[in-house]
């Protein structure tokens, strides 16, 4: 069921990822602070939420054509993991830059109309 997205699938989008030369800790004894913020990053966030986006959906899809009571509540439940996932990755990436952040949900609504059959807005 779960779709695994790679980095190469997005391609591109580190030329969209715009960095504040205040928004990276330039402190070389915090690694944590150095790594949060930078391109990889910021293009991690944009993939876990394409990953639990692209899942959340086909766990949809097959909600809708189970009769299985208990697989609709472990769907459920899996979808709910989904979404929560992706609201922390949203987060995070509002607070960095709200228009890539627009943009980027923008093209992944785009990629997910034009690729999946029974896509729900």
């Amino acid at each position: 069921m779960a779709k695994q997205l790679t980095a190469d699938q997005f391609e591109g989008y580190e030329d969209r990822i715009a960095i504040q030369p205040d928004e990276v800790s330039l402190d070389p004894n915090n690694a944590e602070k150095n790594e949060s913020g930078s391109r990889e990053h910021l293009l991690g966030l944009q993939l876990q939420m394409a990953t639990t986006s692209v899942n959340h959906e086909y766990a949809r899809m097959e909600f809708d054509e189970t009769g299985d009571y208990e697989r609709k509540e472990e769907l459920m439940n899996y979808m709910t993991e989904c979404r929560q996932k992706y609201d922390e990755a949203r987060d995070e990436l509002s607070c960095w830059n709200p228009l890539i952040l627009e943009d980027f949900e923008n093209d992944l609504k785009f990629q997910k109309m034009t690729t999946l059959k029974h896509y729900h807005a």
